[in-house]
């Protein structure tokens, strides 16, 4: 029993110990974007960076790449950003990865913590858009230390079409009337010969049952 309490109070004080050493750093720390930054399309930024996760972009998008100094942390955990639009403002937090980008209405993007020193991450939004905020919560981080705008990929906001206006009439074009179409009907003049023929037969069929009663009459008387 004494050895298991020994053994017991030595697994204790040696995590004690490693909590102890982790390093304060460790700890995620918000740091904020560089104030010159901001303010910003992407076209006034740079605009003209269409490489990597941007190239081929939609000529209706805008690409905006951020990047974490190695000297100002190990790498983003978040990102908490602010674009004005011409709908208004538009909060966009990003924690996904390229596989599984963060998403919302006309923004999406992803961080990138692997590869080089720097720390990058990536984002899409509608063109035309204004960033007007950024921080980050960064691991390894100082409360001084910021992170930048690195480069831009402009694109040309979405044209709503004006609508078509109906062309007025020209006085001085004339209409030319619309020719008729060969084998047509003539004009009608007069009595129509179809209501003469019609009487016609009439008349015959009438004499001819008149003849036929006649004959069966006399017929009749000479029996």
């Amino acid at each position: 029993m004494r050895t298991m309490r020994i053994a017991l109070g030595a697994a204790v004080a040696a995590l004690t110990s490693l909590a102890l050493a982790t390093p304060a750093s460790a700890v995620p720390v918000t740091i904020n974007i560089k104030t010159a930054h901001l303010n910003k399309t992407a076209d006034e930024f740079d605009g003209d960076t269409c490489t990597g996760p941007f190239k081929g972009l939609a000529a209706n998008k805008d690409g905006w790449h951020f990047v974490l100094p190695a000297s100002s942390g190990s790498g983003f955990v978040s990102l908490s950003l602010t674009f004005s639009s011409p709908g208004g403002d538009v909060p966009v937090t990003i924690t996904g990865t390229e596989a599984a980008p963060s998403t919302g209405s006309g923004w999406s993007g992803f961080i990138d913590n692997a590869g080089a020193a720097d720390k990058h991450a990536y984002v899409i939004t509608n063109a035309g858009w204004t960033l007007k905020a950024g921080s980050a919560s960064a691991e390894g981080a100082d409360q001084e230390d910021d992170f930048n705008l690195s480069h831009t990929c402009a694109g040309d906001p979405e044209e709503t079409p004006d609508p078509e206006e109906t062309p007025e009439p020209d006085p001085s074009t004339s209409v030319s009337a619309t020719p008729s179409t060969p084998g047509g009907d003539l004009p009608r003049t007069g009595t129509s010969v179809t209501g003469f023929v019609t009487a016609g037969v009439v008349m015959l069929a009438i004499g001819a049952a008149l003849l036929l009663v006649r004959r069966r009459r006399d017929i009749a008387d000479g029996a």
